[in-house]
């Protein structure tokens, strides 16, 4: 990635100083960690950003005499090619940087001059390519992440061009980071999954039949995820029972469900698979969900389970229906 710099300037250069940072010099800036923050919830990222090349559009009064035109590349950079023209002499150069974590710096002097050449290069426009790592996108919320990094530019600073610099078009630089992040998100259930009939283990016959009593009534409603990010999950009762939901009948008798859920490997809830985990009623108790790795397309499934005792209570008052409402959220707006 490249991106244009407002850093123009003008030079001395002398062929074969002894100092090199009397030649055509510059020295860039190492490796930042920069903290970039959520805007919403002003939650800290830390990424890295660095500096992996240079190019510079340089003006001087003569090309057989321009201190980059067939250049003498010196330290640390190597040179990538370059383009040049007559009149005006104007060489544009492209340079890689060898050690982007810690810039070793460079200096170039041309071929073609004689040793002692005394020119003046004027810079009139600086590029850079750059690279960032950031953290895996799928371990970030969704939303804008902003923060910026300053550099100081002028002899000793994090930008160096060397000796005898004049014209030079500020003292700092700034670089803002916005970081954009979107997520997909997608809960996809099969046709009919709004009502869940719970009934025991291979249906009611045996119970009708003068078998033993159900030790449970349960269904599992499978769905398909596709998540690259975290998200919370909770549940709304049409009626609370404790910590779980109810289902009545038409007298107002209640008992409780449980509802839990089962995500696909790759989704962790503290650092564990997901297997079974109970889901808590109401927004504020929402159980968060990471994802150690992107899911697309994979297997989940809701449970739905009234337990062996429960199960007595509703057989007590036989030919009444139990029914009341669930409502699972699945929110990736964190």
């Amino acid at each position: 990635m490249t991106v244009n710099l407002p850093i123009t300037y003008s030079k001395k250069t002398t062929k074969g100083a002894v100092d090199s940072r009397d030649e055509f010099f510059l020295q860039l800036p190492g490796r930042r960690e920069v903290d970039v923050f959520h805007e919403q919830t002003g939650e800290p990222r830390r990424m890295t950003f660095e500096w992996t090349a240079v190019s510079q559009k340089v003006l001087a009064s003569s090309l057989n005499h321009h201190p980059l035109y067939q250049p003498v590349l010196s330290s640390g950079c190597r040179f990538v090619g370059s383009t040049s023209q007559l009149r005006p002499a104007i060489v544009t150069y492209l340079w890689d940087i060898g050690i982007p974590q810690s810039p070793v710096a460079c200096w170039a002097n041309g071929k073609n001059a004689p040793v002692g050449r005394v020119e003046v290069a004027t810079v009139l426009e600086t590029s850079v390519a750059y690279a960032m790592d950031i953290p895996p996108p799928y371990r970030l919320k969704a939303g804008t992440y902003r923060g910026s990094q300053t550099y100081s530019i002028g002899p000793g600073g994090d930008f160096d061009f060397g000796n005898d610099v004049t014209e030079l078009s500020g003292g700092s630089l700034t670089v803002n980071f916005v970081l954009d992040v979107q997520h997909a998100f997608i809960f996809e259930f099969p046709p009919g999954s709004g009502r869940a009939v719970l009934e025991p283990q291979g249906g009611w016959n045996a119970w009708l039949t003068g078998g033993r009593r159900p030790g449970r009534l349960y269904r599992d409603l499978p769905f398909r995820l596709w998540s690259t990010g975290p998200f919370k999950v909770y549940k709304q009762c049409q009626y609370e029972d404790g910590d779980r939901c109810g289902i009545r009948n038409d007298d107002s008798d209640q008992v409780p469900v449980t509802i839990a859920l089962t995500l696909p490997a790759g989704v962790e809830h503290r650092g564990a698979t997901v297997n079974r985990l109970a889901l808590p009623t109401g927004r504020s108790a929402a159980l968060q969900f990471e994802a150690a790795t992107p899911t697309l397309n994979r297997a989940g499934q809701l449970h739905f389970e009234v337990a062996r005792d429960d199960v007595g209570s509703m057989l007590a008052h036989p030919g009444s229906t139990y029914t009341g409402q669930v409502t699972v959220v699945f929110d990736a707006e964190l």
